[in-house]
């Protein structure tokens, strides 16, 4: 029993590694690794997972080894056992994967996806990315959004949506309340300002319309397409690609 050590787990090739009483280690040709049981119940020999290193390190892979053990020797199928076992709470970086998955194929295109978990990792994991969905609350929502929300309102606004999105899809699986921390309306327009006040807009550049006569006179001398073409927009006040796209049945 226990043949392994932390270091030998960490450092350790491609290969199965024993540790005693069933528990190995197996380790693949990409890095990956982690930890089986093998036990025998019924005059069966049967293999179960106990997670991937290092999510699960050598002392908790040994626990749930005993565990387990445990109830094949009481004559109790760990495996069955365990799939009767109430799903535990996921966190929120559990629950944004599942959402994701279950929803990317009704969005428009793969940029959209990549949009979602590019903008999930980099403004709301490292807040609440290992935290259980039913124990996020309101501060943790506004930890995330506060720092950008006058800055980068666009991209807060939308980390909001999908945060909202991800916790009501949470509470449909009943793994939180249904009462959401980073829902907009009814509770964060309450706590922060509302997005159109804040955003900074860039207006184009403008002539001033005592420069316009002027302008017009100048451009009466050109007769290029695109000379007239402006004369045409400016007398017309319609949109550039209305002017572009114009047809004569239009005019």
């Amino acid at each position: 029993m226990h043949k392994l050590t932390p270091r030998k787990v960490a450092t350790a090739g491609p290969g199965k590694y024993e540790d005693g009483g069933g528990l190995r280690l197996v380790a693949s040709n990409t890095g990956a690794k982690k930890w089986v049981l093998r036990f025998t119940i019924d005059g069966k020999r049967r293999e179960m997972g106990l997670g991937s290193f290092p999510d699960v390190g050598l002392a908790e892979a040994r626990e749930k080894a005993t565990q387990y053990r445990k109830q094949a020797k009481s004559g109790v199928d760990p495996i069955e056992a365990r799939q009767t076992e109430p799903e535990k709470t996921p966190t929120f970086t559990t629950c944004a994967a599942r959402y994701i998955l279950a929803h990317r194929r009704g969005w428009k295109n793969a940029k959209h996806a990549r949009q979602w978990v590019s903008t999930l990792k980099t403004y709301a994991r490292p807040e609440i990315g290992k935290k259980k969905v039913d124990t996020i609350t309101t501060e943790n929502i506004l930890a995330i959004l506060s720092p950008i929300w006058t800055t980068k309102t666009e991209t807060a606004k939308r980390v909001q949506g999908r945060i909202e999105n991800i916790l009501d899809y949470a509470a449909a699986h009943k793994y939180c309340d249904p009462l959401n921390p980073a829902r907009w309306r009814g509770h964060l327009d309450k706590l922060l300002p509302r997005p159109t006040r804040v955003k900074q807009v860039t207006h184009h550049p403008a002539m001033p319309h005592t420069e316009v006569p002027a302008f017009m006179a100048k451009l009466s001398g050109n007769s290029s397409v695109s000379a007239l073409a402006l004369r045409f927009l400016i007398l017309t006040a319609t949109r550039t690609s209305e002017v572009l796209q114009a047809q004569w049945n239009e005019m």
